[in-house]
Formats: C-alpha cells, structure tokens, sequence
C-alpha cells in the first residue's frame, strides 16, 4: 500500500535497521549466536516487518514472550529457531513440540508435563532453564536447580540445550556491580549444571546493554532487543558506552521508526478560544490549528497535551489542548503553506529536525521501550528503503 492512500502509517527504516544490525554482529565472536528479541509486536516495530529484516541481515534466530507469536513466525514460512520466554499453558505444551520451539522452563510441573506429552509424542523438545540470579520475576533459584537436574537426567525426549538469566540492574545505572554479583551467580549455578554431566549447553545472559558495554557476557547467544530498532536502553546506557570508548556514540545506533499522519482538517480560531476537552489551551492570538487523525487510542499518549509538537513541513507545530482518542489538534500559524492532508512527523525525522521516542516517553514520565510498544498494532508498517 502506498502512504499516500494511508491517513496514518508507520515507516520502518531498512537502511537503519540494517545499520544497527551490522554494528552489533561485528561485536561479537564467531561462534556467538545472534538472536533478535521480537516480542509485544517487536516492540511497537511491527513483528513481520522485522522479521523480515532481521533475516535479511543476519539474526540467527528470534525471541518472543508467547506461544502465539511463535506460531504465527511460523505460519509466515519463519524456520529459524525460536526461543518462547514467557509462560506457555500445559494445555498447550504440544504445540510446541510440534513446531520444535525452543522452550523457557522454571516449573517442575511444567517438567513433568512434557515428560509425559514427549513421550506420548515420540518427540523430543528443547529446553532452556532460566537461572534466577536477582532479577526475581522467573526463574529457578539456586536452591532448586539440583531438583530440575535429576528429573532432566531421567528423561532423554526433554532435551537441556541452554541455560540464561536476565540482568535486574544492568541498564539503569552506571555502576554495574549488581549485575557482575549476577553474573558470577549464573557461572556458579552453570559449573553446577556441566558437572552433573550437561556439558554441551548454550549460555546465554546478554541484553542490549550487556552487548553493548561488556563482551564477558557474551557466551554462547545474544539476546538483542530493544537497540536493534536503534534505541540506546537508557540513558545511563548510552553514558556507559561513551565512558567505555571514549566517543560520543550518537552514531552508533540509528532509530529505525517513523510515525506519519496527516492533516483531517484545518481551521481558523480566534484569540481566546478554549481548545479541545475541558479548554486547557486558550489561544492568545488569532491562530490556525490543524486537525490529525491520531489520539491515544493509537499510542499517542494522553501526557503529551499542551506539552508535544508535530513536525509539518521540517517545522515544529505544538500540541494545544488535550489528546483526543483520535484526534490531536497542533498550532501552524508560523507554518506557512500547510494545506489539507499535509504529511505530518509524530515521531522520527522531517528535514533537518527529528522527534524522537526518548522525548516523548519523558514528556510521559516513561522509557521509550513502553512508549514504541504502545503504538497501536493496527496502524500499518511501511518498510522504508
């Protein structure tokens, strides 16, 4: 579908995305398998259209939350492997067997299940043991990891192939001590595994920042996630790196969506009118304001009101009064020119000025990671090239 038949649309870089793609393999070793974390809508991206992309430029395999979105990679012809990082209902523990996914495991219930349904199948699946290590969301405990040993080794069809952990601290701070007391955690409760005879496993820890500032987390497999859309995780990340080597690093990932809309109305206000719902803005002179079809129905979040600017034209036009469910209204009489149906940048570039997540999701008191996942799923994705 082209944009001009779109009154609102999503632009999805591929010259970024392959950017950011390239820069984090030449980081790691050979041998280091390269997964792309693609859950909740690859986080706000769209899931086809990075799929898609990530192949094209060399991800090894993919990460998702749900059993669903691994079987709709699937069902798009996807053969790579795909690890499952959320829960998946006994109920439907064959289905993952049957499309051979990679499979999270922390319950002995869970264990237990898949003895019975492998069996009954004569198929094997392959599990990857998450390590609690002081992150305390899922996970095995130290304490327990004995118990899954013993019932792994009882059972060939259920088949150890990796064992991980999640960093708690490890992007929202500049002193990383916490994730090192981690680390050394995960490498503890590892040497237990391999000395119970699991010897050939694949280790994995690293997230974004892991890759980005500390090559000894690096083993086996990588879990990049939200910088491969060329967002840095945080600030405190971004300040990291640039300590670490010594450079800026502006131009080490570029941001790889745009968010477009467009002009479904303009009219004339006169001076002290009261804006939108419950009149926050008064304009002070006679202004035009320009109407979009966007609210926060489609992610564009309330919190943005009165605070936020559009760009029209490579020009700002603010946000006045409050966000509709699906509608904003923006002042552009200092724009001049703008006509009905003019593209309009809510997020990315449009000239030589740029909106970017990171300041929006501070305009809502968030991270950018919640901001770009809340898009809403049903507004297209254009990959751009």
């Amino acid at each position: 579908m082209e944009t001009r038949e779109l009154t609102t649309w999503l632009e999805i870089s591929e010259p970024a995305y392959s950017t950011n793609l390239a820069f984090f393999k030449q980081c790691l070793p050979q041998h280091t398998e390269f997964s792309v974390v693609v859950k909740s809508n690859a986080y706000g991206h769209g899931i086809k259209e990075i799929a898609h992309l990530a192949v094209k430029y060399g991800a090894d395999s993919f990460c998702v939350h749900a059993l669903d979105e691994a079987i709709q990679l699937r069902q798009w012809g996807y053969k790579q492997d795909i690890l499952i990082m959320g829960p998946v209902m006994i109920s439907r523990l064959e289905e993952v067997i049957d499309n051979d996914f990679r499979l999270i495991l922390y319950n002995l219930e869970v264990l237990s299940a898949l003895k019975k349904i492998t069996r009954k199948l004569h198929k094997p699946v392959r599990v990857h043991l998450k390590l609690e290590t002081g992150t305390f969301r899922q996970g095995i405990a130290e304490k327990d990891l004995t118990d899954f040993l013993e019932e792994l080794h009882r059972e060939s069809l259920v088949m150890l192939e990796g064992v991980y952990t999640h960093f708690a601290n490890i992007e929202d701070t500049t002193n990383h001590d916490y994730a090192f007391q981690q680390l050394q955690l995960f490498e503890k409760m590892t040497a237990t595994i391999k000395k119970y005879g699991f010897k050939d496993i694949k280790c994995h820890t690293a997230c974004s920042a892991a890759v980005l500032l500390f090559p000894e987390t690096y083993f086996d497999m990588v879990r990049v996630g939200i910088s491969q859309y060329g967002l840095w995780p945080s600030r405190e990340t971004f300040v990291s790196y640039k300590i670490k080597h010594s450079k800026n690093g502006e131009d080490v990932l570029r941001p790889v969506l745009g968010w477009k809309t467009r002009i479904g109305q303009i009219k004339e206000v006169a001076a002290n009118q009261n804006i939108g719902y419950g009149g926050t803005f008064q304009t002070t002179r006679p202004s035009r304001i320009a109407v979009l079809p966007i609210g926060y129905a489609d992610g564009y979040d309330r919190r943005i009101s009165n605070q936020g600017y559009v760009l029209i034209r490579g020009k700002r036009a603010p946000v006045r009064g409050r966000i509709c469910m699906n509608h904003i209204m923006v002042d552009v009489t200092d724009i001049p020119d703008v006509t009905l149906e003019d593209e309009v940048t809510l997020l990315g570039y449009d000239g030589a000025n740029q909106i970017h997540a990171d300041q929006l999701a501070n305009l809502c008191g968030t991270i950018n990671y919640e901001f770009t996942t809340r898009i809403n799923w049903q507004i297209p994705r254009i990959i751009s090239r």
